[in-house]
């Protein structure tokens, strides 16, 4: 009874902390709302009219803030890799909503990225998570972070729809950190996240009031891949290195997918198009929300994959093949839409 009492006061008020973080997200995006920095349509744009942008502020203050309170709830203090994560997400959030007001060259921006994700991916290795530190092993963690920041930020086009995913796969990484016996500055790095973005959302869907902007996606891109590499790095977990792109696989399969075609098109892949099969889908006449809750479903899919094939329940190949015939279907039922709308094309 006397140990878990100190236990049970800690979960509640743990819980209050996450529901504050919430409430403290969603009155940063009405402060970020007043501040009136309009994203313009464009003929690559969704929207009609002017809508409000850098709804990722809110997401990045309440993350950066929220991440070592909640680890002092827990009495925790934060390491070098939550420390490298802060410093990473802060300065790539910075730069981000630089480029939310006045936008930069394609270039500067991958720069920043790389940046933040050596940064990351050095704290990730220099924490404690692999033995030793490897050019290769750096290596391919940048590449992951700086393709995990521009998977957010090229999916970031429909109302509710990253900022939706981010959150899903937050609360999702959050359960399988817990059930494989991760500390605070797991899963509670996770869900502080999805509360960050469970605050921003009612203003983005499924009416936009405000936009996440390259600040708020490329952020959220970077924290989801770093908790990716912290499920690589726990023995508990069964195949962990591939359990974050299984839980975002729907995102990942439209972005690698858009991009090939382009390359095989011979069209130049950094310059901004629409494309994406979610944009496509948008294009032929289904509604903004309809694709924004199926890509929802389809991170609960492959989040739900990545619980049982991470924790042993289910061996890889079942849970792959399911995954992956989930987004064939999508795929297929978005190129015969397009086929059938009149004047549209790839």
């Amino acid at each position: 009874m006397t140990m878990s009492h100190p236990f049970h006061a800690e979960t509640a008020f743990f819980a209050l902390f996450l529901l504050a973080a919430a409430l403290m997200s969603a009155v940063l995006s009405r402060r970020v709302i007043a501040m009136r920095v309009l994203d313009y349509p464009t003929g690559r744009s969704a929207h009609d009219m002017p809508v409000p942008k850098g709804g990722g502020l809110a997401i990045l203050i309440v993350f950066v803030v929220g991440v070592p309170l909640g680890q002092m709830i827990c009495h925790r203090h934060a390491d070098m890799t939550d420390v490298t994560l802060l410093l990473a997400t802060v300065g790539l959030g910075l730069f981000s909503w630089r480029d939310d007001m006045q936008p930069m060259p394609p270039l500067w921006k991958l720069g920043a990225q790389i940046a933040a994700a050596l940064l990351v991916a050095w704290g990730d290795m220099a924490g404690g998570t692999v033995h030793a530190l490897t050019t290769g092993g750096l290596g391919l963690r940048v590449v992951w972070l700086v393709a995990l920041c521009n998977c957010l930020n090229f999916m970031d086009g429909l109302n509710g729809l990253a900022s939706g995913c981010t959150l899903i796969a937050g609360v999702i990484a959050a359960g399988l950190f817990m059930l494989a016996g991760g500390g605070v500055e797991t899963w509670g790095s996770a869900l502080i996240l999805a509360a960050a973005c469970a605050g921003f959302l009612p203003f983005n869907f499924p009416h936009a009031r405000l936009f996440m902007g390259d600040v708020g996606s490329q952020c959220c891109g970077l924290v989801l891949g770093a908790l990716g590499l912290r499920m690589a790095g726990m023995p508990q977990l069964v195949h962990g290195a591939w359990l974050m792109p299984l839980m975002l696989s729907g995102l990942l399969v439209d972005v690698i997918a858009t991009l090939l075609r382009r390359m095989y098109h011979r069209r130049p892949v950094m310059r901004a198009h629409r494309e994406h099969f979610y944009q496509m889908a948008h294009r032929s006449g289904m509604q903004a929300a309809d694709i924004t809750v199926v890509t929802w479903a389809s991170t609960v899919c492959g989040g739900m994959g990545a619980v049982v094939m991470g924790m042993g329940w289910v061996r890889p190949g079942p849970v792959v093949l399911a995954v992956s015939l989930i987004q064939l279907v999508w795929i297929t039922a978005v190129i015969r839409r397009v086929g059938r709308a009149p004047g549209l094309s790839w």
